[in-house]
């Protein structure tokens, strides 16, 4: 059950499903169910997924802030984001109206999902959890505290809230990641990292990846014009308060060291990330069929990630196109990567706007980088190989389920 429809697979989770649901397509007959938003009126699925039967479902209606708020202050346990929208019980009925059980084996992309679809049982089951959202909240709490400090005598009600709210959902998120891992034969990873952090017994790694392009896009020969991109679904809170820092504290530094530079925030934006946009400095791009003519015009891709989950696939697309990199640490945690060897890592704005400034005037750092980062994608992060993992696992309990 795919979260979202995966197709054209922009952004680093519908990549993520997209390359699952085609995996599983090979290996065995596929009933696919897909759970979009409002905005996704029709489901074409490729033909690289000869799916017996598919079907689109809209996500659960979301209650009314007032109510689900004051819900999930009642009823502790549920995360906020499940509490808002568990109420709906359309989705759930639709999956026990269509569903075909028993399955050998039954995917659901994200907990959300299986929460939303009352839990279902219907043969041995692997959830999701592209991120750990415990850890996810628990550094944006992080985040919260350092402006309150800043902030002094100042502080403000909304962020005090925020502060606490966070803290609090953090907590719920890492009981209900264990209460569903405990209901299930599998949760998946992307990275032996968050298996580590997750401490569920029941943990496999499935490793992002990024399908081999036909030829990379990127020309790391030069940086004329200067243009660096940030992608991703700026709709997504981690990538909000990305844009936000990158256009407020990265953005002047590096236009001061190279004038003329352009910034590019390519995905599906937020009001908040709409009001960024500058012609000429800042563009908001918005959402695009392909990513390969924006990955071809950038000079250098940025992750100004402050908190977050998983691992970044946007890093793993650049790699493959050969777009030079700079990310802070936590945009390149749970891959494989080395500072100054793959990519530049930098933490604080003057550092970030320092490294982006060395790539955009250094042609030969530039080269080796994007060199090694290829070869780095190659070996490991080539979808192919998170092909292997997959029907692995999928065997395993397939063959299992057949024995019992």
């Amino acid at each position: 059950m795919a979260h979202n429809v995966p197709w054209p697979p922009l952004g680093g989770g519908l990549v993520r499903q997209a390359q699952i649901v085609e995996t599983l397509a090979s290996v065995t007959d596929l009933d696919l169910l897909v759970v979009h938003d409002q905005r996704r009126t029709e489901m074409v699925v490729p033909p690289s997924v000869p799916a017996l039967r598919s079907k689109s479902v809209q996500y659960p209606r979301v209650s009314s802030q007032i109510r689900w708020r004051l819900e999930w202050a009642v009823r502790r346990g549920l995360p906020l984001e499940i509490v808002m929208a568990r109420a709906d019980a359309a989705p759930r009925r639709a999956l026990q109206d269509w569903a075909g059980p028993p399955y050998d084996v039954v995917w659901f992309a994200t907990p959300d999902l299986f929460e939303w679809m009352g839990r279902p049982r219907l043969g041995p089951t692997v959830v999701d959890l592209m991120d750990l959202e415990d850890i996810k909240a628990q550094l944006r709490a992080e985040l919260l505290a350092e402006q309150l400090r800043s902030q002094g005598a100042r502080r403000s009600v909304r962020t005090l809230f925020a502060h606490y709210q966070t803290r609090v959902n953090g907590s719920d998120w890492g009981r209900f990641q264990h209460s569903v891992a405990a209901q299930v034969d599998r949760v998946v990873v992307p990275s032996a990292l968050d298996a580590a952090r997750s401490g569920l017994p029941n943990v496999t790694v499935i490793p992002n990846s990024y399908p081999r392009p036909e030829r990379p896009v990127g020309n790391p020969a030069t940086a004329r014009p200067p243009t660096l991109l940030f992608q991703g679904s700026f709709g997504y809170p981690p990538n909000i308060d990305g844009a936000e820092w990158l256009a407020a504290a990265i953005a002047p530094r590096v236009r001061a060291a190279v004038p003329g530079t352009e910034v590019r925030l390519v995905g599906r934006p937020a009001t908040t990330v709409t009001r960024l946009h500058q012609p000429g400095v800042l563009t908001v791009v918005g959402p695009v069929p392909s990513m390969e003519d924006e990955l071809a015009r950038a000079s250098v891709a940025v992750v100004p990630i402050r908190y977050g989950g998983g691992t970044r696939v946007k890093i793993l697309e650049s790699f493959a196109h050969r777009v030079p990199v700079v990310s802070t640490s936590l945009g390149a945690e749970g891959l494989d990567v080395e500072d100054g060897v793959h990519l530049l890592v930098a933490d604080d704005p003057e550092q970030f706007a320092a490294a982006t400034v060395r790539l955009l005037q250094d042609g030969g750092l530039r080269a080796r980088l994007t060199e090694a980062a290829e070869a780095r994608y190659l070996e490991r992060y080539d979808g192919r190989l998170a092909d292997e993992g997959v029907r692995r696992l999928v065997e395993g309990l397939a063959e299992v389920s057949t024995r019992s």
